[in-house]
Parts: C-alpha cells; structure tokens; sequence
C-alpha cells in the first residue's frame, strides 16, 4: 500500500466550493482511474487541508499520477484552482 499526502491552503471564502467540487468531481475521478481510495482533511481551525491518495503499490501511483490527458489535465486544473501551495510526500507501508 502506498499514500500520496498532500498538504495545501483554500482560503476561508473558497472552502465550501472547494469541498462541493471534490465530492461532486475531483473524488469520483481519481477513484475511477487507479486510487483505491482519496480523502480529504482540514486541520481544525486554519485554511490548511491534508489530501491523502491511497494505492495498490508504487507503480500504480506512478501510473494514475502521470496521467496525461485531457480530462486528468481538467481535473488537475480544477484542484489547482481552489488551492495555494501544496507539498507531496508518499508514503510507502512496511508493516
């Protein structure tokens, strides 16, 4: 099992927007094309969210992270529209 953690800004104003799109689209597509799993978590009281991407192993993440094509582009765009800044970890099981 491998998780891609993502850590970013929404600006208070954008959040319920953000949220609604990540339920409605952004979820919906990454779960269809390789991520067994994608949640989203805000660290209480601030405008940063914590967006973690679970997979099958690391070339299945490779795979459904360098998507390239137009509605993955889309989807990307859409996200980036709604965040400030982000960093990337992942994390890879061992027990």
């Amino acid at each position: 099992m491998v998780k891609a953690v993502f850590r970013f800004e929404v600006e208070p104003e954008r959040q319920r927007d953000f949220l609604k799109v990540t339920e409605d689209k952004i979820k919906p597509y990454w779960e269809s094309h390789g991520c067994l799993s994608y949640q989203v978590w805000q660290v209480e009281g601030s405008t940063t969210f914590i967006k973690e991407m679970s997979f099958a192993d690391v070339a299945s993440k490779e795979q459904t992270m360098n998507r390239k094509d137009e509605e993955s582009d889309s989807i990307r765009a859409l996200w980036r529209g709604f965040i400030k800044g982000f960093s990337i970890e992942t994390h890879v099981r061992v027990t």
